[in-house]
């Protein structure tokens, strides 16, 4: 009898610790965005590493505790493993381990992640791909069994491959100008196709997130023949376990004029460009273009980093050296415009303010940076202003107006309003009385010279057809 029951205790022991599952249900990619809040961006160097590139975090639980309570619930751990294979193209068991600890922490947290593995230098040869294939097949079977709030990205580097490109299924060489951008493409759209198919082997149900080729910022999520591998986990009509991401820093127009109480005129010039990823009006790109292709896909998008003074710490002259004040502008403007459009953004990469010997964020006196003190100041700001930001529950949650021909966010709205009027397109605003209070083009509104109350938006079109009006709350 005691043997019975000691078999019966060991099965159920066996049964108990030998997981067959992620221990939650699976979640949308709206779920997982709004899960996040803001956003944080990590990068980890593994134990017994000899990469010694300065842009890497020391780990500890208690930074994850301190970005919680800034109202940071997640974001990009960008794991850089092009220099972590041995002899045979496989990762170290180590490393695995390394990672598979620090996931833990995040999902005990109910962090939303997404681990955006880097395998491919910008040389794709025969061995380069096959250490992909292999890594990757490693890491989705490893993290197969965690929490649905973690995403995951074969991040493929998009800045482009040397002359080398991936043509039916083999690498090939070519200095000719016509492999450039199309190959490229088809090079990048074969490699996720390939690499979807060993993901949703051991994640049937996970969210899986890709990024465009060529610059990203720009948003093209066209170039990404979706869905790829004949994806289970893709449905036309839900797609609900795709994401895309794009980066939100790079040369983001002239915020470099920016200055408190300046030209309304200006302020919207900048920021219009700053929504079209510092191209011309006459461009579709960045969030207005995200914005768009989101409407006629149905798959949401996300920033995997919007951290201004990581690109701006120096700039191409004095005029491009963004100052403290227009720093904390941009990070309150563009994650206001995330949260109000129902994205989210990875933003401040946390290496830069942890300071791992007291355990606390703020690293003071870091070399990396051209003025240390100026830096310091910086980073002690944004902490300020984060905090603020997930304190005010005034803004906790923006919600879209939705029309039937035309969309206003946020709303309600303070300095501003955000439409998706076609190109050229003229927009009214008018009190409860009828009564004209502003005419403009594009899809940025001013509303500093608005009194607060409620109005009317109504969208015009070049044959003077009315688009659509919806109602809008100015605070």
């Amino acid at each position: 009898m005691k043997i019975v029951l000691l078999v019966i205790l060991l099965f159920t022991s066996v049964n108990i610790f030998a997981q067959s599952g992620p221990p939650d249900d699976p979640i949308t990619p709206q779920e997982w965005l709004k899960n996040m809040n803001y956003g944080s961006w990590w990068l980890f160097t593994p134990p017994n590493e000899n990469d010694n590139w300065i842009m890497t975090d020391n780990y500890s639980s208690k930074m994850l505790d301190s970005l919680q309570a800034l109202g940071i619930n997640g974001g990009r751990l960008h794991w850089q493993a092009a220099n972590d294979f041995d002899e045979t193209l496989h990762i170290p068991q180590y490393i695995i381990d390394f990672y598979d600890g620090i996931i833990d922490d995040m999902m005990e947290r109910k962090m939303s992640v997404c681990l955006q593995v880097h395998f491919a230098d910008k040389e794709m040869t025969e061995e380069v791909k096959q250490r992909t294939f292999n890594g990757w097949r490693q890491v989705c079977e490893a993290f197969k069994n965690k929490s649905h709030y973690l995403a995951m990205c074969p991040m493929i580097e998009f800045h482009g491959w040397d002359d080398y490109y991936v043509v039916d299924g083999d690498t090939v060489w070519s200095t000719d100008a016509e492999y450039d951008e199309n190959v490229k493409s088809d090079s990048l759209n074969w490699l996720y196709d390939s690499l979807t198919v060993i993901f949703r082997e051991s994640n049937p149900d996970r969210i899986i997130s890709f990024k465009p080729w060529g610059s990203a910022r720009k948003a093209e999520f066209e170039t990404l023949a979706l869905p790829f591998g004949n994806d289970p986990g893709f449905d036309s009509d839900d797609p609900k376990y795709y994401m895309v991401s794009f980066s939100g820093s790079y040369g983001m127009g002239e915020w470099w004029r920016w200055e408190p109480n300046m030209d309304a005129g200006e302020l919207k010039m900048i920021k219009e460009q700053t929504m079209r990823a510092g191209l011309s009006e006459t461009k579709d790109a960045g969030i207005h273009h995200a914005i768009n292709w989101r409407e006629q896909t149905g798959i949401q998008f996300w920033c995997d980093h919007w951290d201004p003074a990581y690109w701006k710490r120096y700039g191409q002259g004095d005029e491009e050296q963004w100052s403290i004040e227009q720093n904390l502008a941009y990070i309150k403007f563009f994650t206001d415009t995330l949260k109000a459009i129902g994205s989210a953004g990875a933003g401040m990469q946390t290496c830069k303010y942890w300071n791992d010997k007291k355990d606390d964020l703020i690293r003071l006196g870091d070399s990396f940076f051209k003025d240390v003190a100026e830096f310091d100041t910086m980073s002690v700001e944004m902490m300020k202003l984060l905090k603020s930001m997930a304190d005010d529950t005034s803004t906790a949650v923006l919600k879209i107006h939705d029309s039937p021909r035309i969309k206003v966010y946020p709303n309600p709205a303070t300095d501003y309003i955000m439409l998706n009027l076609p190109e050229n397109a003229k927009c009214y605003l008018y009190d409860i009385n009828g009564k004209l209070i502003l005419k403009t083009t594009g899809n940025i509104v001013e509303l500093s010279r608005v009194k607060p109350g409620i109005y009317l938006v109504c969208g015009i079109n070049n044959n003077g057809e009315v688009l659509g009006v919806s109602k809008v709350v100015v605070k």
